[in-house]
């Protein structure tokens, strides 16, 4: 009786002292300001991911699959009409800006992250300004290497197989390995960005165990968060009525503002774990 009551009271803490930190560490300030550069950097994204799939011949449904499974409905229908509006890329200048865009914009959102998560942990930014940019450029490059690795590695391994099956036999189960793999190979990067991201991204390193909590919580976070925010476009909120044909795009930023603050709060009770257990 007294352990589950010291259990109650611990998570009572965690839970007021998250309260407070919002506050003190202006979480709704860097989550508005992750969310404008994301909705920038969004689109021009899209374009280099369809023409590099392109150029390789392989399957886009894939991208689509990612972005049902990421987005909430509403979000999901603005993003594929542009898809099948603009993706269509023969001029090469526009992919050069579109990397420019996409570059400049996520590096600008990774970096109110490590302001945030620096913020989480209380620590300064010791590091040379250089270095910090370099990191924030390396981290959105790496983030569109590994999504592009992704999308590509299914394809190429089940080629690959059929290729070797006009000369050897392969149990059919080899590619019913390789479907469960597209599956799963989704949220399994989506949980691994997050982990990474918590790990290297402040200016204190973190181990594994210790952003575990903070990677479960964003995980569980967002999976809620889609759910209650189409109820809330669907049923609560009719953005038409005031802002007209940009209510898609608020929807949008909301949606990322949103997402913004549970990715934020999950470095805050990384370090609130940290504290509680001292």
């Amino acid at each position: 009786m007294e352990s589950e009551t010291k259990e109650k009271n611990k998570y009572s803490l965690i839970f007021k002292r998250l309260i407070k930190r919002y506050n003190r560490h202006d979480i709704s300030a860097y989550a508005a300001l992750m969310a404008f550069f994301l909705t920038l950097s969004l689109f021009p994204f899209l374009i280099i991911l369809f023409a590099i799939l392109g150029q390789l011949s392989l399957d886009t449904n894939l991208i689509i699959s990612a972005i049902e499974l990421f987005f909430p409905p509403e979000v999901h229908e603005l993003v594929m009409d542009y898809i099948r509006q603009n993706i269509i890329l023969r001029d090469y200048s526009i992919l050069s800006l579109s990397v420019i865009g996409t570059l400049w914009a996520s590096s600008r959102g990774i970096r109110a992250l490590m302001l945030s998560l620096n913020m989480a942990y209380e620590v300064k930014e010791t590091r040379n300004y250089l270095i910090v940019k370099l990191i924030d450029v390396f981290y959105t490059i790496l983030i569109i290497i590994g999504i592009v690795f992704l999308l590509t590695l299914p394809n190429i391994g089940r080629e690959f197989l059929m290729f070797v099956d006009d000369y050897l036999t392969i149990n059919q189960n080899i590619f019913d390995l390789i479907n469960m793999v597209k599956i799963y190979a989704l949220p399994i990067s989506i949980v691994l960005i997050i982990t990474t991201l918590y790990m290297f991204l402040p200016n204190k390193k973190q181990s594994f165990k210790k952003v575990l909590p903070g990677t479960i919580f964003t995980v569980l976070g967002w999976t809620i968060l889609s759910y209650l925010f189409s109820l809330f476009v669907n049923y609560i909120a009719n953005f038409s009525v005031i802002y007209g044909s940009l209510s898609t795009i608020i929807i949008l930023m909301l949606w990322l503002y949103f997402s913004s603050i549970i990715l934020i709060l999950g470095g805050e009770l990384n370090s609130v774990f940290k504290d509680t257990q001292k």
